[in-house]
């Protein structure tokens, strides 16, 4: 087995989820995750927002080979308690062109402390580290503030505009390598 990629900032540590902890997330399994991550969950486990519906699917990406390991989502915690505070996530490995698509969600009860942008700071320097990838690309709800300002904390530029069909409008940001 494969250990798990992990990112460490000053206050955080991003842990890439293996499709056994991503299956003890579905189940709802706060003791499950802890022993396979070493993050606290409060419980009821919950995905934070725009998540949830995307485990399943996590968790099939995951499970079809170690190298996917690190390409698809990544547990953000605390360091100094442990306590789970969101995700950062990729949309799997570059594709012809070296794009790889970046996201973030961060649990209601942590926004507006940073987590989004000093975590996801670490895994696009991650990424941009990596073999084969040119850009990160990253499309992000026209009216979510917060998630726009992340954007460009992470020295992302507007590069176009898009619909998406479950949440509007959304604005294209990249960064290059």
């Amino acid at each position: 087995m494969h250990p798990a990629p992990e990112l460490t900032t000053a206050r955080f540590r991003l842990l890439a989820m293996p499709a056994d902890a991503l299956q003890a997330w579905i189940d709802g399994d706060a003791a499950g995750l802890y022993e396979l991550t070493g993050v606290r969950f409060q419980e009821p486990v919950e995905a934070p927002p725009l998540l949830g519906e995307d485990l399943g699917m996590l968790l099939e990406r995951t499970d079809q080979g170690p190298e996917e390991l690190g390409w698809w989502v990544w547990l953000v915690s605390r360091l100094a308690d442990e306590a789970a505070l969101g995700v950062c996530g990729l949309g799997g490995r570059p594709d012809d062109e070296g794009t790889v698509v970046l996201g973030y969600s961060v649990y209601p009860r942590y926004e507006g402390n940073g987590v989004a942008t000093e975590s996801a700071t670490a895994l696009v320097e991650w990424v941009l580290a990596q073999e084969g990838v040119e850009r990160v690309v990253a499309t992000v709800p026209t009216w979510n503030e917060a998630s726009v300002a992340v954007a460009r904390k992470l020295g992302m530029a507007q590069t176009g505009t898009a619909t998406d069909p479950d949440v509007g409008p959304v604005a294209v940001y990249e960064r290059r390598r």
